[in-house]
């Protein structure tokens, strides 16, 4: 188990309930079926990627897809990092933020 399958399984369920092919979210969100591939099978994937993701589901951001997924118990815990998020100062500190969110926010419907 790596400390990505929290988010795996988020953009999974997100597929699931689209009812889409993996070769489908690729196309709609503009990237390489492996990079769909890549993220639903717990490896790190680049934020870029995670934002196309979230906006092939109509979302602005991948927060905003975070926010739409995560469990109510979760709630306090993604209001914290949302606030920590708005505070970082580069896509650096966003890219070492993903390991927080997969490790301790995002959790599948």
């Amino acid at each position: 188990m790596t400390r990505y399958d929290d988010l795996a399984n988020l953009i999974r369920s997100f597929r699931f309930s689209a009812n889409w092919t993996q070769s489908e979210l690729a196309e709609r969100a503009g990237i390489a079926l492996m990079s769909v591939s890549a993220v639903e099978n717990g490896r790190n994937t680049r934020w870029e990627t995670l934002n196309s993701i979230a906006q092939a589901f109509g979302y602005d951001s991948f927060i905003d897809l975070c926010r739409a997924g995560v469990d109510p118990l979760h709630a306090g815990q993604m209001q914290a990092l949302l606030r920590a998020w708005d505070a970082l100062p580069d896509e650096q500190a966003r890219t070492n933020a993903l390991a927080l969110i997969a490790a301790e926010v995002v959790k599948p419907r």
